[in-house]
């Protein structure tokens, strides 16, 4: 039986419960026998952790680059590195000042290098790592779809609920948004959900502020009629792996977002979802599904459709199986 031993952030951070965690209970049917931790915070933890490593085929790291002398002792050792990453750690967030970083790409391509297997979370991704490594495989981020209940559209109601789930880092892109929500607020009833662990106002557009919690997330997003998931066009977006345009899709909403990086190859514009590159481009493809109903519902079970056919757990296990048995 293969043994792998997981590094990952935090046991609730979205990489770690979509990149890994979900993945774990389906191993050991595939012989593999794992073991999952955070990643060591002093020199003792580490030097305890390779101690733990003798026993163990494979290192498993999610997302954090590590520093040379931990390369260099897993190298020693002959500890083969499986690196998986998901988002464009090799720039700076918009939201950082944007640009490239010279450290960072130092650092990435050291990280790549010193991989046996790297596993990259979309195509734009793949192609930043294969300069430097000719083993990397594409497992998109996926959701487990049996953990979200597809919206009910035979409740009637008059008001439209727009919405965006994420985190704080990805908040001020939503914000952009305003002045549309706000012309918006004029034209319909109509309110923004944010489901975050921050919040904003808006100047006419009622908001409903929801601190995230994982036990809460189907319920919190069938309350939404329409999804957002805006992303400027910028080197660090273009690696994101649409985490919540999955889950939009999940339970069956219709989604607006920017045609940026993955959700050119998720979206299919008027099948399974909408493109908005401008504010009256957001402010007209929300418009159009504000008032049709029908058409939110077709859209929205379209979306299901893809999530189920490519981006669901149970379609998406045997790549995670197949990418790790290095």
């Amino acid at each position: 039986m293969k043994k792998v031993y997981f590094l990952i952030q935090e046991w609730e951070h979205p990489a770690s419960r979509y990149r890994v965690l979900q993945y774990i209970p389906y191993l050991k049917e595939s012989q593999i026998e794992s073991k999952v931790t955070l990643f060591p915070e002093s020199f003792f933890k580490w030097m305890k952790l390779f101690s733990e490593m003798k026993s163990y085929d494979a290192l498993f790291v999610q997302k954090k680059r590590l520093w040379y002398w931990q390369l260099w002792y897993l190298k020693r050792k002959h500890i083969k590195i499986i690196y998986d990453f998901d988002d464009a750690v090799m720039f700076r967030s918009p939201v950082d000042g944007g640009g490239r970083s010279l450290k960072r790409q130092r650092t990435f391509a050291r990280m790549i290098q010193y991989s046996d297997q790297v596993i990259a979370g979309n195509q734009y991704l793949k192609l930043h790592a294969l300069p430097y490594n000719a083993n990397v495989s594409v497992v998109p981020t996926i959701v487990d779809t049996s953990k979200y209940t597809i919206k009910n559209y035979d409740k009637n109601k008059k008001e439209v609920t727009i919405g965006w789930i994420g985190s704080k880092s990805s908040l001020p892109f939503l914000k952009e948004l305003i002045p549309a929500f706000d012309q918006l607020a004029s034209q319909h009833d109509m309110k923004l959900k944010i489901i975050c662990n921050d919040f904003f106002d808006c100047n006419k557009m009622p908001v409903v502020k929801k601190m995230w919690k994982l036990e809460d997330e189907n319920t919190d997003l069938q309350d939404i009629d329409i999804g957002l998931a805006p992303l400027p066009n910028h080197e660090w977006t273009k690696g994101k792996c649409a985490t919540k345009l999955l889950q939009y899709l999940s339970v069956g909403i219709p989604v607006v977002c920017s045609p940026v990086g993955v959700h050119k190859e998720i979206i299919q514009e008027g099948i399974n979802g909408l493109f908005a590159a401008s504010n009256q481009e957001w402010i007209e493809k929300i418009n159009l599904l504000a008032c049709n109903r029908s058409l939110r519902e077709r859209i929205g079970l379209e979306g299901r459709k893809t999530v189920e056919t490519s981006y669901s757990l149970k379609t998406n296990i045997p790549k995670f199986i197949d990418a790790i048995k290095v």
